[in-house]
């Protein structure tokens, strides 16, 4: 009976998860990066161009475009006459959708939604493995029942497929421990092929795996390495030959070139130090406690809590059960964390996605305590009340970040609360008030596409009156010097927690304001806090 209970509950949580997903899909506006993903999937999968995004591999990109295909979309010509920037063909394929551009958008986050609900039952059958179903139950719901993870997850990106792929790896690493035999070493190898198809950091799982098995088996678990390797380098030519079957004629012996091509391009940009801001502190670079603080900002308390306690509940499993979890969860999950946290681009949470959902999974043991009365309370309380923060966080779940670290826009940016997923909210806003706007979004956006605005970052100071509506991204971490004058004045209201509004009756102040934006006004009108 209870088993069945937790199932029932687990069941009607993906269903609540979905549901709320699939509304913010249709009623978000598209990110900053969705564009440049929905034409480069688009554009793999009609006419085999893979080297239009320089962000590869391209696999996860085409797979969440094929429910766009269903759609009226449009593919503007300048992609295949070496026009084809990224920065400037994303902004035209935007552009060109008119009215079909809500359908395309919501079309290429459906692929999202099914990915977040897999890497939840993926999470259910590691816990299941290492500890108990009942644990695999904790460690799918700790997934699904967080704001952040509902908040990234119904988007199309690049971030969620890796974390997907990594919940894969592990799995097929926990059987390949147990089963040294042709099939585990090549559902091993799909698994790094899967991961090497979604993400470059998945050359870093695959150098890790060569340590994990010679440990076990040593010169065996070599050349079970071996092997798998090579199946994973096949499944990821695969990958981009069932995209671009002509790659085979012109790409490198070793690996595709636009795989090479990406990996030097993110070599390059990946290393370009970007605007940094947590917490009301800002700089420039990255910051080994951005993403540890970003966590503790993002993830509601009590998931958090159980995350943070939840391990040292491995002492009451098995030996080789605790053994299991260090190979398949800890190493991997510490070997990406080391990764993102030396990055000089704090740019947002979303990279430790395949960090949290393996985490999740070693939050499987807190089940070993439900024979306590008091543990059973606890975690009862924990339930209920991540269930409510995570339906407080609805429809703006992307904004939300956990008390007490709120406003959001005064603690985080970019993607942690403000990735231009309210333009929609700002244009149904804007008539009648004349606003001037400074906003962040997708490539292609700015205030002329709000009714009646006027641009802010084109207005001396000494001239603004009336309404202003600025993204909270421009404040703090895009160019956030221009706007340093407005920290200092108070907003009025946000709209979707992500665009700041200000009402001025005189002229503001320009002068350099604090570093973190101003607390809420507690009139209607903005005032210089000091």
């Amino acid at each position: 009976m209870g088993r069945r209970i937790g199932v029932g509950a687990f069941v009607v949580l993906v269903l609540a998860v979905l549901a709320a997903g699939f509304v913010q899909a249709r009623d978000d506006s598209p990110t900053y990066d969705e564009p440049v993903y929905v034409s480069a999937g688009l554009l793999a999968l009609t006419e085999h161009d893979l080297a239009y995004n320089a962000e590869h591999p391209p696999l996860p990109k085409a797979i969440a475009a094929i429910p766009v295909l269903l759609t009226p979309y449009t593919l503007p010509p300048g992609h295949a006459d070496g026009a084809n920037d990224e920065r400037t063909y994303s902004a035209v394929f935007m552009q060109a959708q008119g009215d079909a551009l809500g359908a395309v958008t919501l079309a290429s986050r459906l692929v999202p939604l099914v990915e977040l609900v897999l890497v939840a039952v993926l999470l259910v059958m590691l816990g299941r493995q290492l500890v108990s179903l009942a644990g695999g139950l904790v460690a799918g719901a700790l997934w699904l029942v967080s704001p952040l993870t509902l908040g990234l997850g119904h988007l199309d990106g690049v971030d969620l497929p890796f974390a997907l792929a990594v919940c894969v790896y592990a799995g097929a690493l926990l059987h390949a421990r147990h089963h040294d035999d042709r099939r585990s070493t090549v559902l091993l190898g799909v698994a790094l092929g899967l991961c090497l198809a979604t993400s470059p950091l998945a050359l870093l799982l695959v150098a890790v795996t060569l340590p994990l098995l010679a440990l076990q088996r040593r010169g065996r678990g070599a050349v079970q390495w071996l092997l798998a390797a090579a199946v994973a380098w096949a499944v990821l030519w695969a990958s981009y030959l069932v995209l671009d079957p002509s790659e085979l004629l012109h790409g490198t012996w070793l690996l595709p070139t636009p795989y090479v091509d990406g990996l030097r391009f993110l070599a390059t940009n990946n290393t370009v130090p970007a605007h940094g801001y947590l917490l009301g502190q800002a700089w420039m670079g990255g910051q080994w406690w951005f993403w540890p603080g970003s966590l503790l900002v993002k993830l509601t308390t009590p998931v958090l809590v159980v995350l943070v306690a939840a391990p040292l509940c491995w002492r009451y499993a098995p030996a080789a059960r605790r053994r299991d979890a260090l190979v398949v969860l800890a190493v991997p999950a510490l070997v990406l964390l080391g990764t993102v946290m030396t990055s000089p681009r704090d740019l947002g949470v979303r990279y430790l996605l395949p960090v949290l959902a393996l985490w999740c999974a070693g939050a499987a043991p807190v089940v070993l305590l439900l024979e306590r009365a008091w543990a059973r309370a606890l975690l009862g309380v924990a339930a209920v009340a991540a269930a409510v923060m995570l339906a407080t966080s609805l429809p703006h779940s992307l904004a939300y970040t956990s008390p007490p670290f709120v406003p959001a826009y005064r603690v985080a940016t970019d993607s942690n609360v403000d990735w231009g997923q309210d333009l929609r909210l700002l244009q149904e806003w804007a008539p009648g008030r004349s606003p001037y706007v400074a906003w962040f979004g997708p490539r292609g956006t700015s205030y002329a596409d709000v009714p009646g605005a006027r641009s802010l970052d084109a207005t001396p100071v000494r001239d603004v009156r009336g309404w202003v509506a600025v993204s909270a991204t421009r404040l703090t971490s895009a160019a956030p010097e221009r706007l340093s004058w407005l920290r200092a004045y108070c907003p009025v209201g946000t709209l979707g927690g992500s665009v700041l509004l200000y009402r001025f009756d005189a002229a503001p102040v320009d002068g350099p304001g604090p570093t973190a934006p101003a607390p809420f006004c507690d009139g209607d009108v903005s005032t210089r806090t000091g």
